[in-house]
């Protein structure tokens, strides 16, 4: 198997800075950009020369990707952490939820558990998944259409509320 190039680390680190903050999927994409691109692309997202998607250096380099990306934000808005992880502790010694930031802290636990599950119970299944060109171009294709909905029974409820005021 080709070695990814300096170059291919460049593109897809890129895209994965672009794409990460917005509400698509920046896996998805650097899943699909090797694909679309092809040539010396193409064998990022192929199997391994033992047939083992899950064996991949390319799955392997956007996690790190993706641990990077968390990092970043993790410096980049580390008051706002500090004063959760400072609220969490006070929950914690104290067992009562004073404060909105308190509020956030707990529900930030709580959501994570059902993610960390639904990962690790799933590990196999999405390592299998994410390295497939069409499995990706059909959950972003998903993706869209929910943000698209999402986005129309927004401008509807605005316009019934604005018809509403208006009257």
């Amino acid at each position: 198997m080709t070695e990814l190039s300096y170059l291919q680390a460049v593109v897809i680190g890129a895209l994965q800075g672009v794409t990460e903050l917005f509400p698509v999927s920046s896996l998805g994409h650097s899943v699909l950009l090797p694909a679309w691109l092809g040539g010396s692309w193409q064998h990022l997202v192929t199997e391994t020369s033992t047939g083992d998607s899950e064996a991949s250096p390319y799955l392997a380099f956007i996690v790190a990707l993706h641990v990077a990306t968390a990092c970043a934000l993790l410096v980049f808005y580390r008051k706002d952490w500090v004063r959760i992880i400072r609220a969490l502790v006070t929950t914690l010694r104290t067992r009562t939820v004073q404060t909105s930031t308190e509020r956030l802290a707990v529900l930030l636990v709580v959501a994570t558990i059902p993610v960390g599950i639904t990962g690790l119970a799933l590990e196999h299944t999405f390592r299998t998944l994410f390295a497939k060109p069409l499995a990706a171009a059909v959950f972003l294709t998903v993706n869209g259409l929910i943000l698209l909905a999402g986005e129309r029974l927004r401008r509807r409820a605005e316009a019934r509320a604005a018809s509403l005021g208006a009257g």
